[in-house]
């Protein structure tokens, strides 16, 4: 008798974080201050980017069956992919884009030799389209998950592989810090990588002890956790932009960064008591991939409606990232909306193709 198929079910804290994570760079990309002066960019930036590698380490199975290297090639077959394919897309409507005004002329004209080059360059995880701009976080992603991966397995073949990993992250933690304050970027961002590994083991050994840790976790400590992060950004310090290279402070980044994800995890916890909003936010963390691919796009797809409502110029059409701040709670809405229909119409249109063939 044939057995079936073992089904795996999904960690619903997981694509909860996921979407809190993809909103937050949603809603970072709008404007600075809201109403009331409230700073949000600096606010989402306290943990957005690094929510993505806690859970990363979250995901992350130790297996002896299976080398680091076919563990990383697993993670690689998952990301390139896509990367390549939007990338593709955006390349191959570069000049079309330009044309609608969507991209600034000021931005040179694509030849074929451009084209080809830039999707061709797309295959080593390079990136040269401004509306993929939220992309240079999945080289940096990758990196950060392959060295922690080759560096887990090298620290469990020590006789005292706690010590190895203890090293590894106080290392890391000191050396990331360095690289980011100092201003030193490499390539594919390997100091922001360098930094996140910590954050890695952070997620890993919170799945592990997800049972002794999740008692501790109430909904409530959301707004407590909230209030001291923006008492933080009051003090003027600084904030955190990982893109730049921004780091607050030396001694504040990693227990900010920590609040940050500890406040994602607690409002994960709430949003799990209520049913329809639960369901929301996981399938927006189940399409975050496509979201960070499309949000800028849809922003201006908002821009163009607008532009024509309000009789405005192709000048105010080509702002970037978007052309009216006032209006930034409808790019909220349009940032994540636009992407999941565009993905499940596309997801319908190809189950409806494959019934047809059979």
């Amino acid at each position: 008798m044939k057995k079936g198929r073992k089904i795996v079910k999904r960690d619903t804290t997981i694509d909860l974080l996921k979407g809190i994570g993809i909103t937050s760079i949603v809603i970072g990309h709008v404007r600075s201050y809201l109403p009331g002066g409230f700073p949000i960019v600096a606010y989402v930036y306290t943990y957005h980017i690094m929510v993505f590698l806690f859970v990363a380490g979250m995901c992350f199975k130790p297996q002896n069956n299976i080398s680091p290297f076919m563990q990383i090639g697993k993670r690689l077959g998952g990301l390139l992919p896509l990367y390549v394919i939007y990338s593709a897309f955006f390349v191959a409507c570069h000049n079309l884009f330009r044309r609608a005004h969507i991209l600034s002329n000021d931005i040179p004209k694509y030849g074929k030799r451009e084209i080809v080059q830039n999707i061709l360059n797309s295959l080593t995880f390079g990136n040269s389209e401004r509306l993929l701009g939220a992309f240079w976080f999945v080289p940096m992603f990758f990196v950060a998950v392959s060295f922690f991966i080759i560096i887990f397995y090298k620290m469990e073949q020590m006789k005292k592989p706690i010590w190895g990993h203890t090293i590894v992250i106080i290392v890391c933690s000191i050396v990331g810090i360095v690289l980011n304050y100092k201003e030193i970027y490499l390539n594919y961002r390997i100091q922001t990588s360098i930094l996140g590994i910590s954050i890695i083991y952070l997620g890993y050994f919170y799945k592990r002890h997800c049972m002794k840790c999740e008692k501790y976790l109430k909904w409530w400590y959301a707004p407590i956790l909230g209030v001291m992060i923006w008492g933080i950004l009051l003090l003027k310090i600084g904030m955190i932009e990982l893109s730049v290279n921004q780091i607050m402070h030396p001694a504040l980044f990693y227990p900010v960064t920590v609040i940050g994800i500890l406040f994602c995890l607690c409002l994960a916890e709430g949003i799990k008591k209520v049913r329809p909003i639960c369901k929301m936010f996981t399938t927006i963390g189940k399409n975050s991939y496509h979201i960070m691919a499309l949000h800028f796009l849809a922003f201006k797809c908002v821009d163009l409606v607008a532009v024509r409502i309000f009789k405005d110029g192709n000048d105010v059409l080509e702002k970037f990232t978007v052309s009216y701040e006032g209006l930034w709670y409808i790019y909220y809405i349009a940032g994540i909306a636009i992407p999941i229909i565009i993905i499940y119409t596309l997801k319908y249109i190809r189950n409806k193709l494959s019934k047809l063939k059979v």
